[in-house]
């Protein structure tokens, strides 16, 4: 009996999602001591290269980027707006469990390029997917290199 989290394989014989890839996104949903962790992350032939951040961290900044950009609203709408969407983050303020692993990784100042890893143009964001979409990954992120 295979004793590894998550190890059920989904169509094709393959794992949903990387147990490992959970296992770092819920250690930074816990953030107590670890805020972020560098990721380079490889989907269907392109790179997404970022810092994992918690779930609450993500919805936090979403909540305060995308009602920043609401100048028709007046105060107490883009308030109302905020609050609903930084309530989606609430379930990341309390200990994660274990099980079942997280579905879905949020990045911060995410980063695409093409799989040779040419940069694709735009900057920096934040940036949400699921676990199991990821192909594969690496510790580190990739920088888009400057002219000069």
């Amino acid at each position: 009996m295979n004793n590894v989290p998550n190890a059920n394989p989904g169509a094709g014989g393959a794992p949903d999602a990387d147990a490992f890839l959970q296992f770092l996104v819920n250690l930074v949903n816990n953030g107590s001591q670890i805020e972020s962790i560098g990721v380079t992350l490889q989907m269907g032939g392109m790179l997404v290269s970022g810092s994992i951040v918690s779930g609450a961290k993500y919805f936090d900044s979403f909540a305060a980027s995308f009602t920043g950009s609401l100048n028709t609203l007046d105060v107490a709408a883009r308030d109302a707006v905020h609050a609903s969407l930084a309530e989606l983050g609430d379930v990341f303020r309390v200990p994660q469990p274990a099980d079942p692993l997280p579905n879905y990784i949020h990045l911060a100042d995410a980063l695409f390029f093409t799989a040779d890893g040419t940069p694709i143009a735009g900057q920096p964001t934040l940036w949400r997917g699921r676990t199991s979409s990821v192909d594969g990954f690496i510790l580190g992120r990739l920088q888009a290199e400057t002219a000069g």
